[in-house]
């Protein structure tokens, strides 16, 4: 490992009593396209260098492994609070917990990896969100299972990861109009690029949480563009499914 794990952090998360972050990409042992710090397993790299990455960081964080609580994403909104029934496979793109010891992982390449706090009732969240997520509402469907563990939306802090920007985020007219349908003419959610019209992921993502009660001055929505810094992060859009993949985190100590 020539280089050391570096970990982006967001000030609106609470420091103290939680541990939280989205590691960039260098510090692991990946090599290629992925290198370094690849944390998931989907897209080809070896399993074993996988696990050895993801140690890496539990032990650079300070949690064990196999705390480490994560599932399959598939762009839906479908949200696992922990400590139930697992099917299989376990196909949920949010999660989370009000309980001490598991840490909440959601995998993201270019899509936006959310974590949720209630500081005052100790409940977390985790999901991972692409346009479908994001216009099918997978963050309100975050609150929703966190209300259910006690948390106050007016309370829940929410941070984006690192994920791609408008400047970045070239899409067609049939996701226009998806987003279009689902927010209106929302400023500042469709501009034009030098080609065809971009989405402002983080536009969106805000009138969805708070339109599920989350108050405005406790969302972090100015995360880097991961297409934008190929030395930070790894991106979809630029390497294909050849990179990596980036998790965020989050754990209640």
């Amino acid at each position: 490992m020539a280089d050391a794990i570096r970990i982006y952090r967001s000030s609106i998360l609470p420091s103290e009593g939680f541990v939280h972050g989205f590691p960039e990409r260098t510090g692991g042992v990946s090599s290629g396209l992925r290198a370094s710090l690849n944390l998931g397993f989907r897209w080809g790299d070896d399993r074993a260098l996988v696990e050895e990455n993801r140690a890496i960081l539990a032990e650079h964080v300070g949690y064990a492994p196999d705390q480490l609580q994560v599932t399959k994403h598939v762009h839906g909104v479908n949200v696992w609070k922990v400590g139930e029934e697992l099917p299989n496979p376990p196909e949920f793109d949010g999660l989370v917990t009000d309980r001490v010891g598991p840490v909440l992982g959601a995998f993201a390449a270019d899509c936006i990896p959310m974590l949720f706090a209630d500081p005052k009732v100790r409940v977390i969240g985790a999901c991972h969100a692409g346009w479908r997520g994001t216009v099918a509402g997978v963050a309100r469907n975050v609150i929703a299972r966190m209300k259910e563990l006690g948390a106050a939306p007016e309370e829940i802090r929410v941070a984006l990861g690192p994920s791609i920007g408008p400047c970045c985020f070239e899409v067609g007219p049939e996701v226009v109009l998806a987003f279009k349908e689902a927010f209106g003419e929302r400023p500042g959610m469709i501009v034009m690029g030098p080609k065809k019209e971009h989405i402002d992921l983080r536009v969106a993502t805000r009138a969805v949480l708070e339109g599920a009660g989350v108050d405005k001055t406790h969302i972090d929505d100015q995360p880097p563009c991961t297409k934008c810094e190929p030395a930070r992060f790894f991106s979809y859009r630029r390497d294909g499914m050849d990179g990596g993949v980036h998790m965020g985190f989050i754990g209640l100590t």
